[in-house]
């Protein structure tokens, strides 16, 4: 069998594994997965919630039915299986290990989100071998130089979605407003710079994967590449700058993607950081923070404030949006609710008319 590219495998009807950890905000590669490509996933492994469907679990994916192993979906004819959750390590967790194993004896195509590349298994990498699978490690660092400016050459109007923390919907404000813009008129590309992203699109970089110096280089080209042929560019962003862990790689998408404009995104109601728990400081202070480290050639300001309001009544929401509103003297808006991704996108329109004269320098 030969090799797949990372473009055949997306397009491939998969099993999601998500084994204990199923959920809008523990399993955040399964949650994009099914919100975005939910109709290639055939089935999610979580023996912990088997015999529900995803719809029952995420509120929102249908019937996709959630099985204990993978044995129970090979009848609905999957080609890949996906590890649905990364993780805060560098290992490979001994109770995964059975179940990528019977995924690769079953003749599955694998793609693995966590940075533990699976070829380092024996096992894993003897099974691999004797059955002819592909296996896309997306954390793999892929050959880049280090960040030259290049997007300040470019035509194409970038947006990046910034935040408050990991895993608070910096992903879903960027793909919201990609897929809107595309459905008004306006040609976009997508920058992804996380494994989900990547997943999503098909195409872009485990930022998180690549060496320090040159985060901020595989950034600008993956923006370069997203930019051909259209008229703005949306980038992921990872992390935050007040993070303890994700800060250098906020920092590089912020410097390698330069962009005109930022979504400022938070979780409705968080006071801390998730996993970390540090205490989040007030939204005005993280908006100004990222604005005055955007690069001096080309000054970003904010122009909306996306908020993830998981959980929250519209009454609830619409309170919390309006003190917020009041706090930063920028709309808030949630995406993902009826007319958010339409409201984002005209905000950006609008801002990007009332920035059109101010100076940006670009290098020759």
């Amino acid at each position: 069998m030969g090799q797949l590219s990372h473009a055949e495998l997306v397009e491939k009807d998969f099993v999601l594994f998500a084994e204990g950890c199923l959920g809008l905000f523990t399993s955040k590669i399964a949650a994009s997965l099914i919100r975005y490509n939910g109709d290639r996933c055939v089935a999610v492994i979580d023996s912990r919630k088997a015999g529900l469907t995803v719809q029952d679990v995420l509120g929102y994916g249908g019937a996709i039915p959630i099985v204990s192993h993978v044995e129970h979906a090979l009848h609905l004819r999957p080609e890949v299986m996906v590890v649905g959750k990364g993780l805060h390590s560098a290992n490979l967790p001994s109770a995964w290990k059975p179940h990528l194993l019977a995924a690769v004896r079953s003749g599955l195509h694998l793609v693995n989100s966590i940075h533990y590349r699976l070829s380092d298994d024996p096992d894993i990498a003897r099974a691999v071998q004797e059955k002819g699978v592909t296996v896309w490690e997306t954390k793999d660092a892929p050959p880049v130089q280090l960040n030259k400016a290049r997007v300040l050459g470019l035509d194409t109007w970038v947006v990046h979605t910034c935040g408050s923390d990991s895993n608070i919907g910096k992903k879903t404000a960027a793909l919201q407003i990609w897929q809107e813009a595309n459905r008004s008129g306006i040609r976009t590309g997508f920058a992804a710079t996380g494994q989900s992203g990547m997943l999503i699109s098909g195409h872009g970089i485990a930022v998180d994967g690549v060496p320090g110096d040159f985060m901020a280089g595989a950034v600008e080209q993956v923006v370069m590449e997203a930019a051909a042929g259209n008229e703005w560019v949306v980038v992921e962003g990872q992390g935050s700058l007040n993070h303890v862990g994700f800060s250098g790689v906020a920092l590089a998408i912020l410097h390698g993607s330069l962009p005109h404009a930022l979504v400022f995104c938070h979780r409705l109601g968080a006071e801390r950081t998730k996993v970390w728990e540090t205490p989040i400081i007030p939204i005005p202070e993280l908006i100004r923070m990222n604005e005055e480290l955007s690069v001096f050639e080309r000054p970003a300001k904010v122009a909306a404030v996306s908020v993830n309001s998981h959980g929250f009544s519209e009454e609830d929401y619409r309170r919390e949006a309006e003190k917020l509103e009041a706090d930063t003297g920028l709309p808030v808006v949630d995406p993902v609710r009826e007319g958010g991704a339409a409201q984002l996108v005209e905000i950006l329109r609008a801002h990007r008319r009332e920035t059109a004269d101010l100076p940006s320098r670009r290098r020759p």
